[in-house]
């Protein structure tokens, strides 16, 4: 009894955890984008303001995150902005996360694909009405900014792309499995651990933890190679000297960037790290100006 009850304590202290327990299994469907572009984010601010600052957040999970740990939070300016927060495919199609069987390669692909083109076209959609829009990626909100620029042309005013990597190891591919995830310590030599903790790690959850997974594993295409054509003047890439998720970038990802033009910032902090005045400040000077 104290064992459930503590259960029930640890899990109601994050919503993103129960949600997923919650979330129906069933087969997998693919996106369908919806029609009316309005419905493929959300929006704080004035409609009327002329700055568009676009929060892309990391994940994958289920829902949009809550406002108050979004980076407006550290952002003192941000109420002359118009706040906007995409949605990503599998917060609009839960079967995503919900799917039984685990969702393959191509299929997680598709999926990461639908998520960019939502971006575009939410970014598309301001820029028609004569906006200034600046788009802010963290981790897997990254990963689906480098599928917009591999899809299509790069229409922001200043694209930050954080806490992801544009040629991961692929040995840090192949230890995404069975519930676990890749760990790089100091000396960028990468493990895995669990992702969750193991009073957590039953066979439901342990489902939506390898569709994740799958969403995640797309990482493992070769941006420098895809992008290479494409123009970045405008993006600012910026990473954590102790990203244990991740990893740096390394020395032929880094040439590439400075070959592009892309405005390269390090941090001192973890993948998880990013909030504070400070760290955001440093982004936007880059970002902004």
């Amino acid at each position: 009894m104290l064992i459930f009850f503590f259960l029930v304590f640890a899990v109601t202290k994050n919503r993103q955890l129960i949600g997923l327990i919650m979330l129906p299994t069933r087969n997998y469907e693919p996106t369908e984008i919806p029609a009316d572009t309005t419905d493929l984010f959300e929006i704080d601010g004035f409609i009327k303001n002329d700055l568009v600052y676009i929060y892309v957040q990391g994940g994958p999970n289920w829902e949009l995150f809550d406002r108050k740990i979004s980076p407006f939070t550290w952002m003192p300016k941000s109420g002359s902005y118009i706040r906007v927060f995409p949605y990503q495919s599998q917060i609009l199609n839960h079967s995503i996360l919900g799917s039984s069987p685990t969702m393959t390669a191509e299929q997680a692909q598709f999926e990461v694909t639908v998520s960019a083109e939502m971006l575009y076209r939410t970014v598309k959609y301001f820029k028609d009405r004569n906006k200034k829009v600046f788009v802010l990626c963290i981790s897997h909100g990254s990963q689906i900014g480098l599928e917009m620029l591999n899809n299509h042309p790069n229409i922001t005013d200043g694209l930050a792309l954080t806490m992801i990597r544009l040629d991961i190891d692929n040995e840090a591919i192949d230890l995404t499995h069975d519930g676990k995830v890749p760990y790089f310590n100091l000396k960028q030599e990468v493990s895995s651990r669990y992702l969750l903790p193991k009073i957590f790690r039953f066979h439901r959850l342990n489902k939506r933890v390898e569709n994740m997974a799958a969403l995640m594993k797309v990482s493992r295409n070769r941006y420098t190679e895809l992008l290479k054509d494409k123009d970045l003047s405008n993006v600012v890439y910026v990473f954590g000297k102790y990203d244990n998720k991740v990893g740096c970038p390394n020395h032929h990802e880094l040439e590439f960037l400075k070959d592009k033009r892309v405005k390269i910032l390090e941090l001192e902090c973890g993948h998880d790290d990013l909030g504070g005045t400070d760290y955001l400040n440093k982004i936007n000077q880059l970002l902004m100006n």
